[in-house]
Formats: structure tokens, sequence, C-alpha cells
């Protein structure tokens, strides 16, 4: 005797469960030595998906739950003929459940999840958790991506993408590939369980490594370079101008980084005042900066000041996010730096590395030029919580480098005439 002739199943639509939305569920009818049960389905109707006689008339949910009745029917065609004498109508609903339980394929939308993980971040973290996921979706070309999608050959596809986008070696390849890397993580964390053999997410990073950060020593500058930016910045326009004139200003800021740009607030008797975004939760002082304005500096901030709001630059009136401030400031540099032939990297963040060096040449203690820079140092951590800092002894140090610079266009210009003549 076939299961089919003892157990059967249809799809029904129940008259008396309309939603007030005009919505219902398709629900499948089993029928089993005289007792009668409903299993509730995913498939949602409308009224006006129904013809009179209480039948689905749109083509495309007929065949939707044709296919769901002739998979059910299919598993019920696994039951052994022998075990089913003794099963009741709830053993057979109850096992085409867990089969279909079974049968289903895990999915998980990658990047709904990556907003679920930076909900969970704050500060700095969350914003370059989601520049990195950013940078991704633009690499895909898609909002939605299923995570089984994510493979070592994707990711090393990825990697090079970076590489020809930012160049050998940028800080955005080993920082946007290991981001991923977390959050894929933290989704075989939530969703895979290994104790019992539950994996419903392989790990490509098992093939896949993310770079490195390499040591970030070929960053600076020389002195000549920033000269050079001195003297040729009132011939600049346009991106190429602001590129030149923000790297200088952070550079006489001690290497202020784009996001503190961005935000800080109004200076104060000649001082600014900020807290360091990338380093504020991992220092018992919050990163608090003072940094007084040089004189020579001056005239270049000047153009760049802010009228109308609490923050000290207009960048946040120029452009949406820091984020975007700072790729208009390196493609500007890049704009420079393709006008003088110059061939090592050269963006923002060389200002800061330029500064430490230039600091360091010019006699600077370390420890000063870590002050300055506002770094995270395990070794000092404990000590920086009983010491006072003095201020006025970055604020010298910051003024022997940039005593190496003739910061007058046309001082700088007459100045390097002589020298050539003597020459």
């Amino acid at each position: 005797m076939s299961i089919s002739s003892i157990a059967t199943i249809a799809p029904v639509v129940l008259d008396n469960v309309w939603k007030k939305d005009g919505t219902n569920v398709v629900r499948l009818r089993f029928t089993y030595q005289r007792d009668k049960k409903y299993l509730r389905t995913n498939i949602v109707v409308r009224k006006e998906h129904m013809s009179r006689s209480g039948q689905i008339k749109d083509l495309t949910l007929r065949e939707k739950v044709e296919h769901l009745v002739n998979d059910t029917q299919r598993i019920l065609s696994e039951i052994d003929s022998r075990a089913l004498p003794y099963m009741s109508l709830d053993d057979i609903i109850k096992y085409v459940e867990k089969r279909q339980e079974q049968q289903k394929v895990f999915q998980l939308d990658f990047f709904q999840f990556c907003d679920v993980i930076l909900s969970e971040k704050t500060g700095q973290s969350q914003k370059t958790y989601g520049v990195a996921v950013n940078s991704f979706k633009k690499y895909v070309g898609k909002e939605e991506m299923d995570i089984s999608e994510i493979t070592s050959s994707l990711l090393r596809d990825y990697e090079r993408w970076l590489t020809n986008k930012h160049g050998e070696g940028a800080r955005a390849i080993s920082a946007y590939t290991n981001c991923l890397s977390f959050i894929h993580g933290q989704a075989r964390l939530r969703y895979n369980d290994e104790e019992t053999g539950i994996i419903n997410i392989r790990n490509p990073f098992q093939f896949y490594k993310p770079p490195k950060q390499r040591m970030s020593k070929h960053r600076s500058v020389d002195v000549d370079l920033i000269q050079q930016m001195l003297l040729n910045r009132d011939s600049l326009k346009g991106r190429e101008k602001m590129g030149v004139d923000v790297f200088l200003i952070s550079f006489a800021l001690m290497g202020m980084n784009s996001p503190d740009l961005y935000t800080c607030a109004k200076p104060k008797k000649g001082i600014i005042h900020y807290n360091r975004t990338k380093t504020r939760s991992r220092r018992e002082d919050g990163a608090e900066m003072f940094v007084k304005i040089d004189e020579r500096v001056l005239p270049i901030m000047k153009e760049y000041f802010s009228d109308g709001n609490e923050f000290a630059f207009r960048f946040n009136e120029m452009y949406t996010s820091y984020q975007i401030f700072g790729e208009n400031v390196n493609e500007g540099l890049a704009q420079f730096k393709k006008r003088i032939n110059y061939q090592q990297p050269l963006t923002l963040y060389c200002a800061r590395h330029s500064w430490a060096s230039i600091a360091y040449e010019a006699g600077v203690n370390k420890g000063i030029i870590n002050d300055g820079l506002c770094h995270v140092d395990r070794m000092m951590k404990v000590t920086d919580i009983y010491i006072k800092k003095d201020w006025s002894v970055i604020w010298q140090a910051n003024a022997k480098v940039l005593d190496k610079f003739q910061w007058d266009s046309k001082t700088a210009a007459s100045h390097d005439a002589a020298a050539e003549k003597e020459k």
C-alpha cells in the first residue's frame, strides 16, 4: 500500500483567517486515518489572487504552491511503510517539518549582517568599518550579497582592486580586508556550532590572509618637497591647491589627521583644543591635544576658517564626511605629485610622518615627539596618568620644525634665488 493513498496533502486558503490588510497564507491540509490537520506555509496570498470558488488564480503563486506540495509528497514517500501504521498524524507532520528544516539552505545577507556589527561599534571604529564595508560593496557592485558568495578568490581579487586603486602597500588594503575578516568571523561565531558539527558558513579566510600593514618609514617626505609646496601653492587651483594647503596645515599642526581637521572646534586665543579621534578611546587622557597656531601658517589657515558654525575649518561645509574630505585632499596631492614628477607616496598621512622625522632631525626628544603625535605608548601609559603635560615644550618643538621652512612664498622665492646666485 502506498503512502500517498493513506496520507494526503492538499493546499487550502481558509476563509475564516483573512487579516484586516487583505492577506492570508496558504496552508497544507494533511489527512490521515480520518484525522485532519493544517500546516502553515510562508506563501502569502491576497483576495485579488483568489477566484470565487476559493482557488488560487495567480499563475506564479499556483506554481509555487504546486512545487511545495510536490516537495512535501516526496518527503512523505521517504517514510518507511513498516513504521507508518504506528505513526499518528502529528508524528507525520513533525517528520515533514524536520525534513524541511534539514533541507533549508542557510542564507545570510552579508551586508545586512555588516549593519548589525556596525551598530555594535562606536566612534572611529564604527566609521572605519563603515568605510571598509562601503568599499567592498562598491567592488562587488551590489547592495545585497549572500555570505556564501565570499570566497578566497573573491577576496584576492578585491585585494588586487584595492592595490590598483590606492597603490602598493597602502594602509587601506590591510585595514579594509581585516575589517571584512572580523565581520565574517562574527557571522561564523553566531551561526556556526562547530562543537556539534553545524557549519552554516564556511571560512574563506582559511585560504586567504589579509596582508599585514607595512611599516610606514617611507611615508615621510623631505624638507625640499614641503618647501616646493610653499613655493607653488599660490599658483595652484581647485582640488590641487586645497590638497597642498591641507597638507601644510596638517604638518604645521603636528600632523593632525583628516577626521580631526574636519571636526575640531574654533581656536581660542590661538590654540586649537581637540581629542584625537584615532586614540581617544585608548588613552587615559582621552587623547587630549592643545596645538598653538604658529603665526607663519596662519595666512594659509585663514583661507579655510569657518564663519558660520562651531568648527574651526569649513571642510564640513565643503564635504559631507571626513572620509570624502580626505579622499579629495589625497586626489589633490596626487595632482601635485604628478606636476612635480615626485616618485614617492604622497598622501595627507605623510604630513604626520614628516613632522615626526623632521622633528627628530631637528634634535627634538623622542618623548616630546610622541606627545606631539598623541600616540598610544604602552610603556608610558601609567606614567602619563601622573605627569602633567607641559604643552609649551611641545609647541617649542613644533616651532623648531617650522623653522626649517620659508613660509612666506615671496621670502622663500627670493631666498632660493639668492642661493642659486651664490652657486
